[in-house]
């Protein structure tokens, strides 16, 4: 057994009973079991459909984004065809053709930022000519009103937290990784590398809107730049990039979504003593049968309020509950049980779906108020029902020999003691200041955005040097 077989943090774990576990120095896992009927199906079904809006609302950008690019608009050919490919390698390639996409990909993507981004901002007079056009509200970071404003980052901010500790595709591929320590390494070379990516896309979009106003939704920005600034050549392989992005994007979530159904309603319910091959057999029908759900809901995307509409709704409603219960309860509470859990995640979901759709409240309050249910109503059933949860640590021989041991020299060892703490430092100093900034804003301040983003800096160094000696 090596250390992928210790699953942790996941809806679908190769054990009997469900785990919400923590890692201890690479070595020593702590797990709290929260045991009984249905906790281990619901977060599976929940990650099922889940990760299947997630791929649907990706999917849907990239139809819209084809339309816009192509001139054909027919938005249930554009549908089949990113479908039928993505489906058919995804089936056929397996998790290698997922890992080759996603690095495709991103080179692709980041070659057509480069090209989107000088042609664009050089069409409205780079940045003072973007200034000089534009609100001067469009350019804050951190804004006090708005729909996207301080209280909107926070919940963002509690929402990427829930996303790097629980999302199925991201644990899928630090799961295909030789060791823990290359986890580690990889996920934050990993934002270090993908962030920036966040605000160049940000720029061409803020070009859009003076270039070509009036624009009916905000996905079609990119692609109207393309259309009509990129000179042929450009076109193509920024195209290209477009593409491959969506598809690597899909591709790695349908495969975590086959291995869900795989894990949890075929090996739990259907053929438990199932082989390899028919195990086989399985995740490539289980990949057909998301496919199929995610071109269903795909067409009820616009019926939303478009991607980004449709994509904070669902994760607002779903996401921070189960946040509460994995992390919060699940790795810091050893007395939660699994009928508060289930109590709780019921509860916090409903109260988000009633505020959303019933009284049309906004995305960062009702990601808020969801999780404060679910944070409210675990403990106090988890007392009512008793059975606290038995805690059990487990030492994984596997761990131990595929941990990397390195005979070190003291001052050697002493340097890199030095250095873990100063990017810890880092990172927990960064995020005061980020979190220092958001506040600001909210109370209107003067470099409030400015004051975020130097946090965010010096979180990201700090996540550098952590990484330097992981």
């Amino acid at each position: 057994m090596d250390w992928r077989s210790r699953r942790f943090l996941s809806g679908g774990p190769p054990t009997d009973s469900f785990h919400f576990g923590g890692q201890h120095d690479y070595r020593q896992h702590q797990f709290v079991q929260l045991n009984g009927p249905g906790v281990r199906s619901l977060v599976g079904v929940l990650w099922v459909f889940r990760l299947t809006f997630w791929i649907s609302v990706v999917l849907y950008a990239g139809v819209m984004a084809a339309q816009q690019l192509t001139g054909i608009h027919s938005f249930v050919l554009w549908i089949l065809v990113f479908s039928v490919i993505v489906i058919v390698y995804t089936m056929a390639g397996g998790m290698w053709s997922i890992v080759l996409t996603n690095n495709l990909g991103f080179l692709l993507v980041m070659v057509s930022v480069l090209t989107v981004l000088p042609i664009s901002m050089r069409a409205v007079g780079w940045w003072p000519g973007l200034a000089a056009h534009l609100p001067p509200e469009h350019l804050e970071f951190v804004r006090q009103s708005g729909k996207y404003n301080w209280k909107f980052i926070l919940a963002i901010l509690l929402l990427g937290l829930q996303w790097a500790s629980l999302d199925q595709g991201l644990l899928q591929s630090a799961f295909s990784a030789r060791d823990p320590r290359v986890v580690s390494k990889g996920m934050i070379l990993s934002a270090l590398m993908i962030t920036p990516f966040a605000f160049l896309w940000i720029t061409p979009g803020l070009a859009a809107s003076i270039l070509y106003p009036g624009l009916p939704k905000g996905e079609l920005a990119v692609p109207t730049l393309i259309v009509h600034l990129l000179p042929s050549g450009a076109l193509g392989l920024v195209i290209c990039g477009f593409m491959a992005s969506g598809l690597s994007t899909i591709g790695s979530n349908l495969g975590a979504v086959a291995t869900l159904i795989t894990n949890d309603i075929y090996g739990r319910f259907i053929k438990k003593d199932a082989s390899p091959q028919q195990l086989l057999v399985a995740v490539r029908a289980a990949s057909l049968i998301a496919g199929v759900f995610m071109i269903a809901i795909t067409c009820l995307i616009p019926y939303l309020g478009g991607a980004v509409d449709a994509y904070l709704t669902i994760i607002s409603i779903l996401d921070m509950p189960l946040f509460v219960i994995a992390i919060v309860y699940g790795l810091l509470w050893k007395k939660a049980n699994w009928r508060g859990a289930i109590a709780a995640y019921a509860s916090g979901a409903i109260t988000g779906a009633i505020l959303r759709f019933g009284l049309n409240v906004d995305v960062a309050m009702v990601t808020l108020i969801s999780g404060g249910v679910a944070l409210l109503v675990c403990p106090i059933v988890s007392f009512v029902t008793g059975m606290p949860a038995e805690s059990v640590t487990i030492i994984s021989p596997a761990l131990v020999s595929e941990a990397t041991e390195v005979t070190e020299s003291p001052d050697h060892h002493r340097m890199m003691h030095n250095l873990r703490a100063i990017g810890t430092w880092a990172l927990g100093i960064g995020f005061l200041v980020f979190l220092g900034g958001v506040l600001m804003g909210s109370q209107s301040a003067a470099h409030a955005s400015a004051v975020a983003i130097v946090g965010m800096l010096i979180y990201f160094a700090g996540g550098a040097v952590r990484a330097k000696v992981a």
